[in-house]
């Protein structure tokens, strides 16, 4: 696929979500964040947190949930080229203040979305975007730490919501079980990153 004709599609999921929550009273005006990083990224975190980012340069607010996760990444290696990150409502909002409709309208954009950046990783950051992708109930205390074999050969994992590791690691200081295991999946998703993309499994 050409330049020109991927930028057209990925102005189309700007227009499309543009158009939703336009009835919606005070959410009329929201704004737009379709996503941030690099859209040709090897990873995509995926999660329900308007505050991961501000624009599409991985502009974050101090103190946000979008500067803790940086921060970790930044930490364990994993580096801003490497990862694009999107929200399911992709507006300052949450994907549960949509109406039904909208939020299958969200879901096929986010499946365009994937198409187009085409990650070898995806990264579901809590149960709302887990459960999007799964399409069924997720417990992600359960769950997480593990790579699921996903459609079209791509790897998912899944963790948690970084807002919510956050308020944990705030709550409870380092020993914080959430943080810790939060950091252990970041760890596994460097690991999986290190073994070189492309390489045949046997």
């Amino acid at each position: 696929m050409i330049n020109e004709e991927v930028g057209e599609l990925w102005e189309t999921i700007k227009f499309e979500v543009g158009g939703l929550g336009s009835n919606y009273g005070e959410g009329a005006d929201r704004k737009l964040l379709i996503g941030s990083g690099n859209k040709e990224a090897s990873v995509l975190f995926i999660g329900d947190d308007p505050d991961l980012y501000q624009n599409e340069d991985l502009k974050v607010a101090s103190g946000s949930s979008g500067e803790f996760l940086i921060k970790l990444c930044d930490i364990e290696g994993i580096l801003p080229d490497e990862y694009y990150i999107t929200t399911l409502a992709k507006k300052d909002c949450k994907f549960r203040d949509y109406m039904e409709d909208d939020q299958n309208e969200l879901l096929e954009m986010l499946d365009m979305q994937i198409a187009l950046i085409n990650p070898e990783i995806v990264v579901a950051l809590g149960p709302e975007a887990a459960r999007a992708l799964l399409k069924r109930e997720v417990k992600i205390g359960e769950e997480r730490g593990k790579f699921i074999q996903w459609i079209g050969g791509i790897k998912l994992l899944l963790t948690y919501d970084v807002n919510f590791v956050k308020k944990s690691r705030n709550d409870s200081g380092k020993k914080s079980k959430v943080a810790i295991e939060f950091w252990s999946d970041l760890k596994l998703l460097k690991e999986e990153m290190s073994k070189g993309y492309g390489e045949e499994e046997y």
